[in-house]
């Protein structure tokens, strides 16, 4: 995800709680309806062909990634409709006003509809009221989710979920993705991080008070049971990008 460690090290280590802001989301076009989704479908693209610094939103708490993208369906393949980044001005009034100015051809060029054939993943889709808020990423809980299955930039295919059906598939992917090699690599990277950042910021001291020395060992002990006590909470929350299919993976 991009601009990850930033988020996951102010998460962390500038609050001394868990926090985030919610996150503005990307959206779907399809027919008259415009869904926004829990999932960012370019930031793998961008991974390998980054954007700009100047084409971006400034990074914002409710904008890490620097951009809103909309997509559509033509053919039943995935391709951006346009993509925008954010821009505040301030008016004649001194008040701040938001809009929003399409950075599309500097990023892809003339032609229209980007293939989005480089992607397969899960298109999260929420509706209706919101049940729960979250004040973190795409964590709030809405009534109604619409999943999309995407392979190889194409609809493979939908389900739709209550709020409760939605969170116990939520759940139940974890756990598979638990096994994986890919939880596994992505869990300690972020656990290093916080460990990097734990023991740097530690004011663990010596048996002998005032002598300004740390005990190392006890700094590393505390920072490594602190990091697995948040670790499965933090990723299950805020990340998402794990759960790549409708069925959950039975190996």
């Amino acid at each position: 995800m991009r601009f990850l460690k930033v988020i996951f090290l102010f998460l962390f280590f500038v609050s001394a709680k868990l926090f985030a802001t919610a996150q503005v989301p990307d959206y779907l076009i399809i027919g008259k309806d415009t869904l926004a989704i829990q999932s960012n479908p370019l930031e793998e693209y961008f991974k390998i062909h980054p954007i700009p610094e100047n084409l971006i939103t400034t990074i914002s708490s409710a904008n890490w990634r620097g951009y809103i993208a909309y997509f559509k369906f033509i053919d039943e393949k995935l391709v951006v409709e346009n993509i925008y980044k954010e821009d505040y001005k301030e008016n004649s009034n001194g008040k701040t006003d938001f809009h929003l100015i399409s950075i599309y051809k500097d990023i892809f060029g003339m032609k229209t509809n980007f293939n989005c054939d480089f992607y397969s993943g899960l298109l999260v889709c929420a509706s209706g009221k919101i049940i729960e808020y979250v004040h973190m990423g795409y964590s709030s809980l809405y009534e109604n989710y619409n999943l999309i299955e995407i392979k190889d930039g194409i609809n493979s295919k939908s389900k739709k979920f209550t709020a409760e059906e939605f969170q116990k598939f939520k759940k139940d992917y974890f756990k598979y993705y638990k096994g994986t090699e890919e939880y596994r690599n992505k869990a300690k990277e972020l656990k290093e991080m916080m460990l990097e950042k734990s023991i740097s910021n530690s004011q663990i001291l010596v048996d002998n008070p005032g002598t300004g020395r740390e005990n190392k060992a006890l700094k590393k002990k505390e920072a490594e049971f602190k990091a697995d006590k948040q670790l499965d909470s933090f990723m299950f929350v805020f990340l998402s990008d794990y759960i790549k299919t409708i069925e959950i993976p039975t190996n």
